[in-house]
């Protein structure tokens, strides 16, 4: 989940064989040949997802192969979103789909939000089977559930609508993940009393910002400490004043800040503009940012929680392929290891220590993601 802009890494394909039209037997319907790579062999490896994944790809193997459009709009085309641009390219690629990943150009959140919704409305108009989305916030309601009610699945990734007819939604359970960033938190702040700050989401404007801030809040609440929450600016300019004035005026001081978003760094650069020492203050982060990658090898930020994004979007268009071919019900069921309830889908969360810097690079690498952290 993003409010920051960000750059594009390259892709690395997975292999794909689909059976040919030419068939010894005309009456005999051509069945789908998907081969996927093997996992890659790693402690972050998610295996519960990869045995998802297999499972999925097995029963529509069995399938007639379909050409369909499936299309995937994200936020925007940001270093946060790349390993989603990858993995629903690659997962597009392997279905022979047609369609694509988008999303606005605009750094404006209004326009942007604009855009996005003339997105879903187009990719209606041109007949689309399945539409994979993350939206900015409640005004894409209306286009989502107009593609439902035309019979087009809609998946949610990343930031989720639950108050839309969306199909399903792909992505972090965000009260549960900041539960477990505030306890991450926790366990490196000295005894109460003391301010932890949170840049994070102080209101429902942004429901899974909100719900992640919270999360993390109640655990440090519980726990005695003061908390602070300086909600996350679409453009970045005014977190870091902010940040700065509470490091130096708050009472009882700060002695822990914990970024909830992408832009996490910021709670590094707050602090060490503000004169602090990485042994002076407990910080730690979301993501996988170059900038907060930078700062867990300098020890300022001492963990990140990593979201699955490539797992997100990858399973995306098989999803919603599965939807068109195998029907809803089906497709639910054959995903029923990872959902939460009717209609969320948790693609789970990497505790990543300063410690496991290399090796969780080393995953991203052999995962085709790219890294140069």
């Amino acid at each position: 989940m993003t409010r920051t802009i960000r750059v594009f890494a390259n892709m690395l394909g997975l292999t794909l064989t689909m059976t040919g039209c030419g068939s010894t037997d005309s009456n005999t319907a051509q069945k789908m040949t998907i081969t996927r790579t093997a996992s890659v062999q790693s402690v972050f490896t998610p295996t519960d997802l990869e045995k998802t994944v297999n499972s999925l790809v097995t029963e529509i193997n069995k399938a007639t192969p379909t050409s369909m459009q499936l299309n995937v709009i994200l936020k925007v085309l940001s270093a946060y979103f790349q390993p989603v641009l990858i993995g629903a390219n690659r997962a597009t690629s392997e279905l022979q789909t047609t369609g694509g990943t988008n999303a606005p150009a605009d750094a404006d959140l209004d326009a942007a939000t604009a855009d996005q919704i003339t997105m879903v409305d187009d990719v209606i108009n041109q007949s689309t089977k399945g539409i994979g989305i993350a939206p900015f916030n409640t005004d894409v309601v209306p286009s989502i559930n107009a593609a439902v009610a035309a019979g087009i699945p809609v998946v949610t990734i990343d930031s989720d609508l639950s108050d839309s007819n969306r199909d399903l939604y792909i992505g972090t359970m965000n009260g549960a993940a900041g539960t477990t960033a505030g306890n991450t938190l926790l366990g490196l702040l000295p005894a109460a009393p003391g301010t932890v700050v949170l840049l994070g989401q102080g209101d429902n404007s942004w429901p899974d910002g909100y719900k992640r801030t919270n999360g993390a809040k109640d655990v440090l609440v519980a726990a005695g400490y003061t908390v602070t929450v300086v909600t996350v600016e679409w453009s970045g300019t005014a977190d870091l004043d902010t940040l700065g004035n509470l490091l130096s005026t708050s009472d009882p001081p700060v002695v822990g800040m914990m970024g909830m978003f992408s832009n996490a760094f910021e709670c590094a650069q707050a602090a060490e503009s503000a004169g602090k020492t990485a042994d002076s203050i407990a910080i730690v982060a979301f993501d996988f940012d170059p900038k907060t990658v930078a700062y867990m090898r300098t020890g300022f930020i001492k963990a990140t929680h990593a979201q699955r994004q490539y797992y997100m979007d990858y399973l995306t268009p098989y999803v919603l392929y599965g939807m068109n071919i195998l029907g809803k019900e089906k497709t639910k069921s054959l995903l029923s290891a990872q959902m939460i309830d009717q209609y969320e889908f948790n693609t789970g969360l990497d505790v990543v220590a300063a410690s496991q810097l290399d090796a969780y690079s080393a995953f991203q690498d052999q995962l085709g993601i790219g890294s140069s952290n």
